[in-house]
């Protein structure tokens, strides 16, 4: 048996499953109660209630920027208002440590400051599709 077979080849929807656990994991050590969608069929990969807020959550994962497709955007604001709830599009990519200067420390807001969790190596930033500002859930 050689090294070579020993590899499994690793898929992307693989990471995206994983980066949805990854993210619900992280809600609920928030205090978040958490329904994941069974195979991501639906406009939401999750469903994350706190108290009166109800967030549904479409992850995207990606080592590059993520891919937003309009109608996965429309069919989530859509549900979101349905049901009374907040459309929430949560990101899990690699973390990047730009070399960032006086000026652009001193422009960014607290939200912008604190609105990255990092995780090792990557970052989750939880955007609302109200405004597409970011949030902390």
């Amino acid at each position: 048996m050689t090294h070579s077979s020993l590899q499994t080849p690793y898929s992307l929807s693989k990471f995206g499953r994983e980066a949805e656990f990854v993210i619900t994991l992280y809600l609920k050590v928030r205090g978040w109660r958490i329904w994941l969608s069974s195979g991501s069929k639906g406009p939401a990969d999750i469903i994350a209630i706190r108290e009166s807020t109800k967030l549904l959550i479409q992850v995207k994962s990606s080592t590059k920027i993520p891919r937003l497709k309009g109608y996965e955007v429309k069919r989530l604001r859509e549900t979101a208002e349905f049901t009374g709830g907040l459309a929430v599009i949560a990101t899990l990519q690699p973390a990047v440590d730009a070399i960032a200067t006086d000026d652009d420390i001193h422009s960014r807001s607290a939200d912008e400051t604190f609105a990255e969790i990092r995780l090792g190596n990557y970052s989750i930033f939880f955007y609302s599709l109200h405004d597409w500002k970011r949030i902390m859930p």
